[in-house]
């Protein structure tokens, strides 16, 4: 600090020998000794300047945070300790070592949850994490995340586990829990009004505002009716929950679960006045298998919501009860009990007088005995038989081939019967040679 001294002191000096000098009038004086205020003033600034200079030099490497100007990543308040000893945002784990930022800009490495209890208990506030860090999926990824938005997209799509049970908000209107759509084939077109489990409202203008408040308030579900937008840029409203689910089964590569057996279930194409189910529903408890081999069993809508939405191809275990709106329970034991009980709403011929109406391969497959009879003339098929299905020949040894293979009886592709095929009349045992759909129009209608 010595030479911050040494220029006063020169001044100093030249003052006292201007005063003493005898031969210069008053007025010279007093402009000289303002000049060398004003040269005071400037020493003075100079060497703050250069103590500031010396100051960044010392102290390479400080960060440049200002802390009266911070802002709390909202994300930090949504951080839960895990009974795996670690910390957990939702559907989410962050995993050990990572740094996070304090509010007096130091960063600190935590390395377990008791570190982290530590820093964030303690005065000097936790405003952030310091990206990159690594996250743990719901499906055991690890992920590398490098940004406070990628992380607030990871965490805002984790699909709710709970809302999603029938409640119903103050209009009696089924809930949808609020959650950003960025997995799905379709997103949210904003503004979007949500509430909490007190009814209180909230608008968010964008997915930052909606993330924010998935991160500050607990059981949010939005407010129907909502506007979504597809891939392709189309807009639609949902207003119910069931509009939601009719979407998303929509989106290509989505189809609801199927059975043991390969048979599909989707219990919304069953709300048919030719049905004797107004509607249906599968009670729960119910097994299911996934793709991967995992047994699960589904106790609630919530644990079916979240199945459903994460995507996992499953089938469902027999036996399973259905239950429609008046409360009756239907055990399938088998998927030729499912069949029998689903077919009438799933298959229907216009006219029995004009069975031609109806596909060649619906008529045949569907009438034979070994499944169930629509008009009075139950044959045997006598396999095995070669169909097309979608351009490519398969050859079916049983009707449960004609299922796997097809789609068969709810999402049935484009099948071609391949000639001849034979059949045994089963009231006379007398075998009949089909070589065209109009011999299956014919043979049908003969029957009747």
């Amino acid at each position: 600090m010595q030479r911050f001294l040494l220029p006063s002191h020169i001044v100093g000096e030249s003052v006292r020998k201007t005063i003493q000098l005898k031969n210069i009038n008053q007025l010279t004086i007093m402009k000289f000794l303002k000049l060398s205020k004003i040269l005071l003033l400037i020493i003075v600034v100079l060497a703050a300047a250069c103590e500031k200079e010396n100051f960044d030099e010392i102290n390479v490497g400080t960060p440049d945070y200002q802390p009266e100007i911070v802002e709390v990543n909202t994300l930090i308040t949504a951080l839960q300790l895990s009974p795996n000893d670690g910390l957990e945002m939702g559907c989410i784990s962050i995993q050990f070592p990572f740094d996070v930022i304090l509010q007096s800009g130091i960063s600190v490495t935590i390395n377990s949850t008791t570190d982290f209890e530590a820093v964030a208990n303690g005065e000097d506030q936790v405003v952030d994490f310091e990206y990159p860090i690594v996250v743990t999926t719901e499906d055991g990824e690890n992920l590398q995340v490098n940004s406070s938005d990628e992380l607030g997209i990871l965490f805002g799509s984790c699909i709710p586990d709970y809302g999603w049970d029938d409640t119903t908000d103050s209009n009696g209107t089924f809930t949808i829990p609020a959650f950003l759509f960025a997995e799905l084939c379709f997103d949210l077109v904003y503004p979007v009004d949500v509430e909490d489990a007190s009814e209180n409202t909230y608008t968010a203008n964008t997915e930052a505002e909606l993330i924010d408040l998935l991160a500050t308030t607990t059981n949010l579900s939005f407010i129907l009716p909502i506007m979504v937008v597809d891939e392709e840029g189309n807009e639609t409203t949902i207003e119910s929950v069931a509009g939601f689910y009719d979407l998303y089964y929509s989106c290509e590569g989505n189809t609801p679960p199927g059975t043991e057996g390969g048979l599909v279930i989707d219990l919304s194409e069953l709300d048919s006045v030719d049905c004797n189910f107004e509607s249906l529903a599968i009670q729960y408890p119910y097994n299911v298998i996934t793709e991967d081999g995992e047994s699960i069993t589904v106790e609630n809508e919530n644990q079916e919501a979240a199945l459903i939405l994460s995507g996992q191809e499953y089938t469902i275990q027999y036996p399973f009860n259905l239950v429609d709106e008046t409360g009756g329970v239907t055990t399938i034991n088998n998927e030729t009990e499912f069949i029998l009980l689903i077919l009438p709403c799933l298959i229907t011929v216009e006219d029995p007088a004009e069975p031609c109406d109806t596909e060649a391969h619906v008529l045949l497959f569907f009438n034979a005995h070994n499944i169930f009879t629509i008009f009075d003339c139950p044959f045997d098929i006598n396999y095995p038989v070669d169909v097309t299905v979608d351009g490519a020949t398969v050859t079916l040894n049983d009707v449960y081939d004609y299922f796997d293979e097809t789609g068969a009886p709810s999402n049935i592709g484009d099948v071609e019967l391949i000639y001849p095929i034979t059949v045994t009349v089963a009231a006379d045992g007398s075998n009949v040679e089909l070589n065209s759909d109009q011999d299956v129009c014919d043979f049908i209608t003969a029957c009747e």
